[in-house]
C-alpha cells in the first residue's frame, strides 16, 4: 500500500467533512448557534436598556415650549434687555438673561439681531420675528393701516414707486386719417424713511416680575405709543421736522371742501359731495373708507330726521356710512380753527389703495433707568420713581399717489 502524504490526509478529511456539512447543514448550524447567543444576550440587553432610559430620562427631561400669545415674546426680550442694561452687561447680558428664564428658543433668534445691532444709536434690534408681531398689533390700532393703505417692506432707508403723471390720450378718427397718439408720462413719488421715537415708563417692579403679564403690559405700551404718534403724522402733520407728510397736506386743492352748516340735510350733503368729488377727479373707488373724530361719529349716530328716526345710525351699526367703512380717531381734532370758529374738525374720504406706507419692519429698542421724560404735564426723572425709560425707533415713509385720491371736508361743526 502506497504511503499517504500529510496534504494528502487533509484534503481527504476536508472532502469528507464537506459531504456532510453541505449547505443547508451549516446554515442550520450558524441559526442554531444565533438563536443560543440571542437568548443568552436578550435580557442582558433588556437591563441596559432600561437602566439607560433612566440614567438620561433624569438628566434630560423632555422640554416642550408653550405657544406664547402675540407679542409677548417681544416684551419679555425687551425687558432682558431692560435687565442687561441695568446691569452693564451687553447684549451678552440680554442673551444670558433669556436664557436664565428659561427662554432658550428667544435666546437663538434674538443672537443675530443682537449682533446686527446699530452701536452708534445706542439701542438693540430686536428679532424680526418679534418685531412683527408688534408690527401687526400696531396695524390693528393704527386707523390709516387699518384703514387698508397698502403697506410696502422698505428694508433700506429709500423706496422709488412709480407713478403715471399724464394718461395716454387718444380720439376716433375718420376715414384715411391719422390716429391720435401719445404715450403716458411716468414719474415717481420717492419714499424716504422717517425715524419714530417713542417711549414709555415702566415700574422697575413690574420690570423684574417674572410674568407674561408684565410681558403684555410692555408690549401694550409700546404698541399704543406707536398707533397714537404715527396716526396723528400720518393724518395730519405737514412733512416737516422730519415728521412724513399726512393726508391732509397731501390732498389736492380741488379735494379741500367747506362744511356747510349743522343740519341732517347739510351733512347728507357734505357726505355725497365728498364722494362725488373723488369720481369726479377720474379717482376710481377700489377701497374708499372714511375717517372721523369722535365729535363727528357721535353726532352721526344720534341725530335724528325730521321725524324722529335716527338718520345714520341703522347703517353705521353694520360699520358703513354711505355705503363705505368708517374709522374713529382722535388723531382728528376738534380745535381746527376755521374763519370766526375756534372749534372746528375734519372729516377724510380716502382710497386707500392710493396711499402706501413704506416700512423698514425693524424696531430699534433702548432702555434707561436715569432718563428723564415728559409725563403730559411735566418732567420727571424716572431714577427718582424706580422706573425703567423704554424707547423704540421704527422707520416708515408715507405718500397718496394720486392726491385726488383724499377729499378733505374742513369747517365740521357737528356735535359741537
Amino acid at each position: 500500500m502506497a504511503e499517504v502524504t500529510k496534504q494528502q490526509l487533509t484534503d481527504l478529511i476536508n472532502d469528507q467533512v464537506k459531504s456532510v456539512l453541505n449547505a443547508e447543514g451549516m446554515g442550520k448550524v450558524v441559526d442554531l448557534i444565533n438563536e443560543r447567543l440571542e437568548k443568552a444576550i436578550s435580557p442582558l440587553r433588556e437591563q441596559a436598556t432600561d437602566w439607560q432610559a433612566k440614567i438620561f430620562g433624569a438628566l434630560k427631561p423632555e422640554t416642550k415650549i408653550e405657544p406664547r400669545e402675540k407679542g409677548l415674546a417681544f416684551g419679555r426680550i425687551v425687558r432682558a434687555m431692560a435687565g442687561a442694561k441695568r446691569a452693564g452687561s451687553g447684549a451678552e447680558g440680554v442673551l444670558q438673561i433669556l436664557k436664565g428664564w428659561g427662554d432658550n428658543d428667544l435666546a437663538e433668534a434674538q443672537t443675530k439681531a443682537l449682533s446686527a445691532s446699530i452701536a452708534l444709536e445706542g439701542g438693540y434690534l430686536v428679532a424680526p420675528q418679534y418685531s412683527t408681531d408688534i408690527l401687526e398689533a400696531r396695524r390693528a390700532k393704527t386707523v390709516v393701516r387699518a384703514a387698508g393703505a397698502r403697506e410696502m417692506p422698505m428694508p433700506s432707508g429709500t423706496l422709488h414707486l412709480p407713478k403715471i403723471a399724464t394718461g395716454v390720450t387718444g380720439g376716433y378718427i375718420g376715414e384715411n386719417a391719422n390716429p391720435t397718439h401719445s404715450n403716458p408720462v411716468f414719474g415717481e413719488n420717492i419714499l424716504t424713511w422717517k425715524k419714530l421715537a417713542v417711549t414709555s415708563a415702566i415700574s422697575n417692579d413690574l420690570l423684574r416680575y417674572n410674568s407674561p403679564a408684565a410681558d403684555a403690559v410692555v408690549r401694550d405700551d409700546i404698541v399704543r405709543s406707536l398707533a397714537v404718534t404715527e396716526d396723528a403724522a400720518f393724518i395730519r402733520s405737514q412733512g416737516v421736522g422730519g415728521e412724513p407728510k399726512g393726508l391732509r397736506y397731501w390732498a389736492s386743492a380741488s379735494s379741500i371742501l367747506a362744511a356747510n352748516t349743522v343740519s341732517v340735510a347739510n351733512f347728507t350733503i357734505d357726505l355725497g359731495k365728498a364722494i362725488y368729488t373723488m369720481l369726479n377727479n377720474n379717482v376710481p373707488i377700489t377701497k374708499g373708507a372714511w375717517l372721523l373724530s369722535p365729535r363727528t361719529w357721535y353726532y352721526a349716530i344720534t341725530v335724528r330726521d325730521a321725524v324722529g328716526n335716527l338718520a345714520f345710525q341703522p347703517e353705521m351699526a353694520r360699520g358703513t356710512l354711505m355705503g363705505y367703512p368708517f374709522f374713529t380717531t382722535t388723531s382728528i381734532p376738534n380745535n381746527i380753527t376755521v374763519g370766526a370758529n375756534a372749534d372746528c374738525s375734519e372729516t377724510y374720504f380716502v382710497n386707500f389703495d392710493d396711499v402706501v406706507i413704506g416700512d423698514s419692519q425693524r424696531l430699534l429698542i433702548d432702555v434707561s433707568s436715569e432718563a428723564a421724560y415728559y409725563n403730559g404735564t411735566s418732567v420727571v426723572a424716572s431714577f427718582s420713581l424706580d422706573q425703567t425709560v423704554i424707547r423704540a425707533i421704527a422707520a416708515h415713509a408715507l405718500v397718496v399717489r394720486d392726491p385726488n385720491a383724499v377729499v378733505v371736508t374742513t369747517g365740521v361743526r357737528e356735535g359741537v
